[in-house]
């Protein structure tokens, strides 16, 4: 038999990247979650990680065993929250920019659904401040938003910000993205209540690059197409900018952009417990430290 315990740290070196990280989140030393690998691949008679550098990656046994280990731990959470009548049952509201989304939803949902796999999760991705508006309303439980370079708080429909994250915003494009020297770097930027677009506009209005408007849209997923396709710049969090990206700045004639902030929202009112669970695991998905840039 499978222990379950094992497959939870295996699973959290999986999801962080890392045997120090994955300590943390299941609240082991390093050397327990070491250990129980070391027992899980003596059961199963195979190894699951080899080293790569100063790190470890999958064998291709250990990417054969993630979706098992994900339906085990998913089945015996399922049973104690159905049958031990301690687990939560209800729904949960919550508020999201696409932009988030893309980046830290999936790791939220897991997160959350592990420990709580009977609650229902509405997601509604708008703008920060339409979100802040749903939330203020009681549409919503709580929302994930921006709080741009105003303090906490203080920015219209956001009372009650708790931040969880600050950190710079960046001017990014594909690795492949060039343009001739003294021409205006095209840009795909977000809708006009965006706050990242807000600051960009700030910021080019005494830069010494000239730059035009390409493509804007509410839509995140359209901006990064434009942006991949190597047709574009845009603006993003530093921890944002992915693989096949980089960071544009000065060497450009860019100016630097102010920091952002990210956090939550919550209705007014006492919380529900579905909701108060899932602002953990949000709380516990921002907080690991943001990637800096290179």
């Amino acid at each position: 038999m499978l222990d379950t315990d094992q497959l939870r740290s295996f699973l959290a070196i999986v999801d962080s990247g890392s045997f120090t990280r994955a300590a943390e989140r299941v609240h082991k030393t390093q050397s327990a979650v070491s250990m129980h690998i070391r027992r899980l691949e003596e059961q199963l008679g195979c190894a699951l990680f080899v080293k790569q550098g100063r790190g470890a990656r999958l064998t291709d046994e250990g990417e054969r065993l993630i979706e098992f280990a994900r339906r085990i731990v998913q089945v015996e959470a399922s049973a104690m929250a159905a049958l031990s009548r301690k687990g939560l049952r209800g729904a949960v509201r919550l508020g999201i920019p696409d932009d988030y989304a893309e980046s830290f939803l999936a790791e939220i949902l897991s997160r959350f659904n592990r420990r709580h796999p009977l609650v229902e999760v509405s997601v509604a991705c708008e703008a920060s401040i339409e979100l802040a508006a749903q939330v203020a309303a009681g549409a919503l439980e709580l929302a994930l938003v921006t709080a741009g370079a105003l303090e906490p708080g203080r920015l219209t429909g956001f009372h009650g910000f708790e931040l969880l994250r600050e950190e710079p915003l960046v001017w990014a494009a594909a690795e492949r993205f060039r343009t001739e020297e003294g021409s205006p770097i095209p840009l795909a930027l977000a809708s006009g209540a965006c706050v990242w677009r807000r600051a960009a506009e700030d910021a080019l209005a005494a830069a010494p690059r000239a730059t035009r408007g390409l493509f804007f849209s509410k839509n995140f997923t359209a901006i990064g197409s434009i942006v991949r396709a190597g047709l574009a710049a845009t603006i993003l969090p530093v921890s944002m900018v992915g693989p096949g990206l980089r960071v544009l700045g000065r060497t450009e004639g860019l100016p630097e952009l102010p920091q952002t902030r990210m956090g939550l929202i919550h209705a007014p009112g006492r919380p529900t417990e579905e909701a108060t669970a899932l602002a953990e695991a949000i709380r516990g998905t921002l907080n690991t430290p943001a990637r800096q840039a290179a």
